[in-house]
């Protein structure tokens, strides 16, 4: 899939524990008849057991009143796991390439929409309203785009779906439109087009495109997360750790206490601590490591990313032979996120505990 200090603590029992949408039992064909029925739209949230981003959804969206409310009145909810029973060839069938995906069917099983990834509740509340009214859905803004090819603002949404759906050819065509149609930016989109182009790009040229961006659209609505998508660059791409530094530190002077931003930088130094915890080999680099993971979890906070932060915590803790720590720490990574890999670190470090 393509691809925050919170300023709250939030402990989070299991993946469904604070959602407060009523998720439907029965089988795929049992919900499409129902929506049918009542002739309304079905919600299928395509998840997995492992998927931290699902979590984060259930957590952080699906446990708003005004998402949920929503829900609940206007559509069918349903959660299908993509690699269990029907789930399986539910996720084939309508080719599901990352998680969560979240589908909106009719009640004869096509596709109306959806959305890809994790999206903040306010931008999820919007796409869930626009696509029960049937606005804003992939139909609807090829219409409109054919309808009125001047339209910027349809042009640009189309181009997203395209990228959505994987056809990057047909969204760099609509974007280059823009550019053509309003050089000047004077519809305010065009910035938004040069910048969604440059994911297109690769690596070296990526970087030096989000640069030139940068300089050049210093006012742009997408400057944080071309700041951001820059510093992923230099660090996921090209492993340039000064420059993934630096970038992080320019995109703090600019966005401070940015919820994106924090998420980003705290995912970054997660990443880096695991470095050392699997490919370390003194206790100096584990220190390094726990040194990394104690920032983390300042930008972590609340977020599913504290788990994998306190999982990397009880390894390097683990390669260090403080079990107890580690078990203290594996503990925390559970309470957050209950899933296997967790609970098979936790066997490794009660094995060890028990041959002391």
């Amino acid at each position: 899939m393509k691809k925050a200090v919170l300023l709250f603590a939030l402990f989070f029992i299991s993946s469904t524990a604070f959602s407060q949408i009523d998720f439907q039992k029965g089988s795929v064909s049992e919900i499409l008849a129902k929506a049918k029925s009542e002739n309304k739209l079905v919600m299928v949230d395509v998840m997995t057991d492992w998927c931290k981003w699902c979590i984060e959804l259930d957590n952080k969206v699906y446990a708003k009143k005004d998402v949920s409310d929503f829900a609940n009145a206007n559509q069918v909810n349903y959660k299908i796991d993509a690699e269990k029973g029907e789930g399986v060839d539910f996720a084939k069938k309508y080719k599901i390439q990352g998680f969560p995906s979240i589908l909106f069917l009719d009640g004869d099983g096509n596709e109306v929409d959806r959305i890809y990834g994790y999206v903040p509740a306010k931008d999820f509340l919007e796409m869930m309203q626009d696509y029960n009214k049937g606005i804003n859905t992939f139909s609807y803004l090829k219409t409109e785009v054919e309808k009125n090819p001047s339209n910027i603002d349809a042009t640009l949404k189309l181009a997203d779906k395209y990228s959505m759906y994987s056809e990057g050819d047909k969204a760099k065509e609509l974007l280059n439109k823009i550019i053509q149609m309003d050089g000047s930016n004077a519809g305010g989109k065009t910035d938004d087009a040069q910048f969604r182009l440059i994911s297109f790009t690769e690596k070296e040229e990526k970087a030096k495109q989000l640069e030139a961006f940068i300089i050049a659209n210093p006012n742009s609505d997408q400057l944080k997360d071309a700041y951001v998508s820059l510093a992923e660059t230099y660090y996921y791409e090209l492993a340039d750790m000064p420059n993934t530094e630096k970038w992080y530190k320019d995109a703090f002077a600019k966005f401070p206490n940015d919820d994106a931003l924090n998420s980003s930088y705290g995912q970054f130094l997660n990443q880096v601590a695991i470095g050392f915890a699997d490919k370390g080999t003194s206790d100096e680099d584990y220190n390094k490591g726990l040194k990394r993971i104690e920032d983390a979890l300042k930008y972590v906070a609340g977020s599913v990313n504290e788990a994998s932060s306190y999982y990397i915590q009880s390894k390097l803790y683990f390669n260090l032979k403080d079990y107890a720590k580690a078990n203290e720490s594996i503990d925390k990574a559970l309470k957050i996120f209950d899933r296997k890999l967790y609970r098979d670190h936790k066997e490794k470090v009660e094995k060890q505990l028990s041959q002391k």
